[in-house]
């Protein structure tokens, strides 16, 4: 008689090999969607600099103040919404630009658990991961 199944031992290797896969592949999965976070929260910096420009554009043809600073904790939502940015906006931190145009900022995401910073001198933005949330202002 010709039994077409599966043994319960070969099933049984079927599922430790999955396991194996599955314990090999999750840390390196968690580390990608961890990374993919810090670089989208890096890039909603950029936006901001970005948007940033484009406030002092518009505020110096409505002869208003060029400079703006902005607490994520603490600014009313008149103040964020200054600027025209979409997307995840920090949860804490201070976003300044002055009348040159410079900007500085030190920003929180509880998501990526993460302080992004830059100062006036630098032209990029920087990870730092030795600033915790509460210490992660101008």
């Amino acid at each position: 008689m010709n039994n077409k199944g599966f043994t319960l031992l070969e099933l049984l290797a079927v599922v430790v090999i999955l396991a194996a896969i599955a314990i090999i592949t999750t840390p390196i999965i968690y580390d990608l969607i961890n990374s993919s976070r810090e670089k989208a929260f890096v890039d909603t910096g950029y936006g901001l600099v970005s948007a940033a420009r484009t406030y002092q554009t518009k505020a110096a043809g409505n002869n208003e103040s060029l400079e703006l600073q902005i607490d994520y904790k603490n600014s009313d939502k008149t103040v964020i919404n200054k600027l025209d940015i979409r997307g995840k906006l920090p949860d804490s931190g201070v976003f300044r630009i002055d009348a040159n145009g410079k900007t500085e900022l030190k920003l929180w995401s509880d998501r990526a658990k993460i302080c992004i910073t830059k100062t006036k001198e630098s032209k990029s933005i920087k990870i730092d991961r030795t600033i915790t949330k509460a210490n992660c202002t101008l």
